[in-house]
């Protein structure tokens, strides 16, 4: 009886260890602002329980990102409006309405016509199958959430593995290609992914006067996208199937036949195009030449022709909601808008705003309580070491913490704090904070990662050591690529060598070392 009681105990503590964490945790930490006195030592409490639930997801992501809104209040470090309001920054709206614009897509079956087109390009064989798979999925999750593009592409793959009737390492490595796809695809804009956003905002509020634009981070990161893509398509040949030449994975040619007339038969299911989808293409399309013309480095932009006072800037969220408007007030034939609230309230991953609008909170708490500054105080010991080293270090940081924590609450947690580094060190800021953003996204390893990760591990039903050791490979490559790249074409695009005038400008933080026994 005593085992069965013990026994019964273990699985309640087992059941209800998060409850039990997020008490006790914050609980183990309340030593540093009790016995540290000043702002930083609060803010540095908020940080490291935040970063805790963050990456133990002790709660929800979106409920642990409402954290700012209680504590700095709370210890003094901001008002309740202040933080609020950073919850909803111009940034928010452009991740908003650029969200909105890819349910409309997804709404009316565009992103599966672009799909299927492009599938039909390539050969049958499963290396050019899975490029085939990679390039769609790759080129989507640029512009319409990564979680939706590997959802869409989930029962066209499991179609096509049926009939060409893939033996376990084929399957495996299709798998992998489109949550790699999906993860790699969506650092070619600066809407694509989560952490993209969050350096956005960072350099926009902080350094305003960057070379950081939608025009100059396309120009800048789409080719190293499909660098990433080519290695991901490489590596995962090595992995599973060895380099071209071997003849053993060559498909007969009835399969090649069925494969082919199970890819026509879903492009003929789509029909012709419909009204709808000229519509949502046109808008897009529109929305992307606003993005790309409001302030082009090689012309003079449709801003400055209609803004005439220099105190007013448009940001890249005014075409964003313009055309999210839009788009919600396309009739259909019965009189009915083409996208109705009802689907937007539906389809909208709102929790993916308040995780972005948390990280924001979190970075001005940081800023105003100063602890910023006492951090890279601290950093001051890397002064001496070589930018390769210091690079290094940050992106293997970066890279451990992504594949358990939220690539998004990463980037939150990580990108002030590099800034802050980069002026301290006299190092350009783009070259810390691009290579780490670019890293938070290089999460293959664990299902738990991204979400791409995880619909592909529960649609596969593979092991988690499988995919750790598929994603071990493309973690390392890709961490030497964007090294290698930054060195490389980011130091042509942007100067990386040097530290420029606009970092002067950059916010500085409030000083004040209070944490100097820390």
């Amino acid at each position: 009886m005593g085992a069965q009681k013990t026994h019964k105990m273990e699985l309640k503590i087992v059941k209800f260890w998060k409850p039990l964490v997020s008490v006790l945790l914050p609980l183990a930490l309340s030593p540093i602002p009790i016995f540290i006195e000043g702002l930083e030592s609060r803010a540095a409490w908020v940080v490291l329980v935040m970063g805790a639930f963050w990456g133990l997801e002790l709660q929800p992501l979106a409920v642990t990102s409402l954290l700012p809104v209680i504590f700095y209040p709370l210890f003094s470090i901001m008002s309740t409006d202040a933080v609020c309001r950073e919850y909803l920054k111009a940034t928010t709206w452009l991740f908003l309405g650029s969200l909105i614009v890819a349910i409309a897509v997804e709404q009316s079956n565009l992103h599966r016509r672009i799909a299927s087109q492009l599938l039909n390009l390539f050969g049958l064989s499963p290396r050019l199958l899975m490029l085939g798979f990679m390039i769609p999925t790759a080129l989507l999750s640029m512009w319409i959430s990564n979680t939706a593009t590997t959802a869409m592409m989930m029962p066209i793959l499991q179609s096509v593995l049926v009939e060409i009737e893939a033996e376990k390492n084929i399957r495996n490595m299709m798998f992998l290609a489109v949550a790699y796809a999906a993860n790699i695809g969506g650092t070619g804009t600066l809407i694509g992914t989560g952490p993209n956003v969050v350096f956005y905002d960072a350099i926009y509020q902080n350094c305003p006067d960057s070379p950081i634009s939608f025009l100059s981070w396309i120009y800048f990161a789409f080719p190293l996208a499909i660098v990433n893509l080519i290695i991901c398509w490489i590596w995962l040949q090595v992995m599973y199937i060895g380099l071209p030449g071997r003849k053993n994975n060559i498909m007969s040619k009835e399969k090649e036949k069925r494969v082919s007339d199970l890819l026509k038969k879903r492009q003929k299911e789509l029909g012709r195009m419909s009204l709808n989808e000229w519509l949502v293409g046109g808008l897009f399309f529109t929305l992307v030449m606003l993005w790309f013309f409001r302030d082009p480095d090689f012309m003079t932009g449709w801003e400055s022709q209609i803004v005439s006072s220099s105190d007013i800037k448009i940001a890249d969220a005014t075409p964003a909601i313009l055309i999210a408007v839009l788009i919600m007030g396309i009739p259909l034939s019965s009189g009915e808008p083409f996208l109705t609230w009802q689907v937007v309230e539906e389809k909208m991953n709102w929790g993916v705003i308040l995780l972005i609008g948390g990280g924001f909170g979190l970075a001005a708490g940081m800023e105003r309580s100063g602890l910023n500054a006492w951090v890279g105080e601290q950093l001051k010991v890397l002064e001496s070491w070589d930018s390769v080293a210091v690079l290094f270090v940050v992106l293997i940081i970066i890279s451990v913490i992504t594949q358990v924590a939220s690539n998004t609450a990463t980037a939150s947690m990580m990108l002030i704090v590099l800034l802050q580094l980069s002026k301290t060190l006299k190092m350009n800021p783009l070259f810390l904070m691009i290579s780490a953003t670019l890293t938070c996204s290089c999460a293959f390893m664990l299902p738990v990662s991204t979400a791409p990760n995880a619909i592909v591990f529960e649609a596969s039903g593979m092991r988690t050591l499988e995919m750790m050791k598929a994603g071990l490979g493309m973690n390392v490559l890709t961490m030497f690529t964007i090294a290698g790249y930054m060195y490389s074409v980011g130091t042509l695009i942007f100067d990386l060598n040097s530290y420029p005038d606009w970092a002067n400008n950059c916010t500085e933080s409030n000083t004040g070392f209070a944490l100097q026994n820390f």
